[in-house]
């Protein structure tokens, strides 16, 4: 059996395959693993990215997704972000980043402050009954109710405030039922924005960073989806994690926001508006 100095470790092998190539036990790879400190998670996720990134075709759903890669619908979520993104290269991935990151998603939320929704519908008109399927403490759902608007808010987890437990992009909603309005998870929003165009009754409206208007992936997305109005706030806006607003100062956000605007059967331009925050 050759030293543990002479192994010469393939990542992209598995422990087993690794043994065989040199020579040695599965004992001596993972103890070589050990003591280089090598990150075995990390390799699997890159492998697990690489293999969901190769089945992955613009504009497939992910019951479509689970079905080509074979991986499960949490394994696919849970990667989705790095799939669809072609600047993260997978090999550079912290799998226990990855790891805090997951938990941290599923326990925190940004909320939107109140007055950032009552600015959209005093510039938009929307249809009964209207669905916020990232509901989060309610805040985006309670202004759209004081607007007269009937609202079934929905959210992943189950927050206190209206109905938990149901993911947006795999549960079954009845189609052409609600016009869409929320604050995205904005790593999903490529996902989100497709599955909210083929269920909605007319209109979506999505707040999403100013930036977001750029990247081939998502200029993709809006030449296949136009948005038919940008509003541009040209100032910075509260999104405040868990709801705390109070220790939350709009200048304390770094990102410029827009309200995204799409209406079923438009085709053309979008035309931008700015929009000031009445706060």
């Amino acid at each position: 059996m050759p030293k543990h100095s002479t192994i010469k470790y393939n990542p992209k092998l598995s422990i087993k395959e690794n043994a065989i190539k040199n020579g040695c036990t599965e004992g001596a790879i993972r103890y070589w693993i050990q003591v280089n400190n090598v990150d075995r998670r990390s390799e699997q996720a890159a492998k697990t990215i690489l293999k969901i990134r190769s089945c992955y075709k613009e504009g497939m759903t992910l019951t479509a997704l689970v079905k080509e890669s074979g991986y499960s619908v949490n394994t696919i979520k849970k990667y989705l972000p790095y799939v669809i993104s072609e600047d993260v290269e997978p090999s550079k991935i912290d799998s226990k980043k990855l790891q805090k990151l997951t938990i941290k998603q599923k326990r925190e939320y940004y909320a939107t402050h109140p007055s950032v929704t009552q600015d959209l519908l005093n510039g938009e008109q929307f249809t009964s009954p209207i669905l916020e399927p990232c509901c989060g403490g309610g805040f985006m759902a309670d202004v759209i109710k004081k607007n007269g608007y009937d609202v079934y808010a929905t959210d992943i987890v189950d927050r206190g405030y209206g109905v938990g437990g149901i993911d947006f992009l795999t549960a079954d909603f009845p189609i052409g039922k609600f016009d869409i309005i929320t604050n995205p998870p904005y790593t999903l929003f490529v996902p989100m924005i497709e599955k909210a165009m083929t269920i909605c009754h007319k209109k979506v409206a999505m707040l999403l960073p100013l930036r977001y208007l750029t990247s081939k992936e998502r200029f993709d997305v809006f030449q296949k989806y136009p948005p038919k109005y940008v509003y541009v706030y040209i100032e910075r806006i509260c999104i405040a994690k868990n709801g705390k607003f109070e220790e939350y100062e709009a200048g304390m956000n770094m990102e410029m926001y827009a309200w995204y605007v799409w209406e079923k059967g438009f085709e053309g331009e979008p035309t931008l508006r700015w929009m000031h925050n009445d706060r």
